[in-house]
């Protein structure tokens, strides 16, 4: 099954990240994602790539990470480029199920992620149970996005 033999079933993590489902369609398209604020310490073991945007209810398709680039922003902030390979639809969608447990730990920005044990996801009845079994998902604290103060005459309380 070509959905198993592109990655070790116990040792791959997955990089949950906010944007709609098409969006993987068009990264595929172009071979990467878009920059993630995220430490290179960070994604070690992480090979692929899925998103969820919001309303949607389930996990449909992952995307392979051939590897991660540097990539340095405008703001000088250092980033991650995820390059991108084989797209794949899951062979049975993964519901969303209940919202409370996943509040404040599921991806709202472009900008959020968590990171998933892909063997955890593959054997969950709906996402909102990883959040139960210890050491099946990163637990970091989502924050707001980060202003982009690119126009700096838009920046609230400007000095200048």
């Amino acid at each position: 099954m070509l959905f198993l033999s592109l990655f070790n079933v116990m040792t791959s993590r997955i990089l949950l990240t906010s944007d709609h489902r098409h969006a993987l369609d068009r990264a595929e398209e172009r071979g990467h994602w878009r920059p993630l604020p995220i430490k290179r310490s960070d994604v070690e073991g992480v090979n692929a790539l899925t998103c969820l945007g919001y309303g949607e209810a389930s996990l449909k398709a992952i995307i392979e990470v051939l590897r991660f680039q540097e990539w340095r922003a405008t703001d000088g902030l250092p980033r991650l480029l995820p390059v991108l390979g084989s797209y794949i639809e899951l062979p049975q969608p993964i519901p969303v199920g209940d919202s409370e447990p996943l509040l404040g730990w599921l991806p709202l920005h472009p900008q959020d992620v968590q990171i998933l044990c892909f063997q955890t996801l593959r054997s969950l009845r709906q996402l909102s149970d990883i959040r139960t079994i210890p050491g099946a998902c990163t637990e970091w604290p989502i924050l707001p996005a980060p202003l982009d103060l690119t126009d700096r005459s838009m920046a609230p309380g400007r000095l200048y």
